[in-house]
């Protein structure tokens, strides 16, 4: 079984959770479920040879699931915004959309922390400082420090968490884009 397909399983699981607990502790429920599933499916598909290796290839597919799990989150929370900007106020809103995108911060953060080991997991791997692993390090820095640009901006100067998740979340998502485009440029 491929890593994307592990990660791909532990998407699904979160989704199936979703769907069937409506509760306001569902997100850390399905969060935390998908994550260990991922760890489970993991370590069942592959041996554990190289310690590194596998700390690696298990922090990055965290550092995917959350990623995935923080967009599906936002597509929610605006779809709940459209609805009150439509006048379709829902009476099944658990909590309000504000703590949402604070909740969605909050994963954006972990997939970060998650992001950074699978860069020091995989700077300890290496042997040779190659231009690949630098430009890894150098996005994993732009990417902590827009996120605590960010987290400064939500605490000193009332920046509202809702644009704050969005743009760390677009920031999120072009040092992941980097990270893979450079391996596949590395590679030709």
């Amino acid at each position: 079984m491929s890593f994307i397909t592990q990660v791909t399983i532990s998407i699904v699981i979160y989704f199936i959770i979703r769907i069937f607990n409506r509760s306001e502790k569902s997100l850390y429920v399905s969060a935390t479920l998908s994550a260990l599933s991922y760890v489970v499916i993991y370590l069942s598909t592959y041996d554990v040879l190289n310690i590194l290796a596998t700390i690696h290839f298990m922090v990055t597919g965290l550092s995917l699931l959350f990623l995935f799990i923080a967009y599906n989150e936002i597509i929610i929370l605006e779809r709940k915004v459209r609805k009150i900007k439509k006048g379709e106020i829902a009476n099944s809103e658990i909590f309000p959309i504000e703590k949402g995108y604070k909740i969605v911060f909050k994963m954006l953060g972990i997939g970060l922390v998650f992001l950074s080991l699978a860069l020091i997991s995989g700077l300890s791997m290496q042997s040779i400082f190659t231009a690949n692993l630098i430009f890894k390090a150098i996005f994993t820095f732009i990417a902590w420090l827009i996120y605590v640009v960010t987290l400064i901006g939500i605490k000193f100067y009332s920046f509202p968490t809702k644009y704050a998740t969005r743009s760390l979340f677009v920031a999120m998502w072009a040092v992941l884009a980097a990270y893979y485009l450079n391996s596949y440029l590395a590679e030709l």
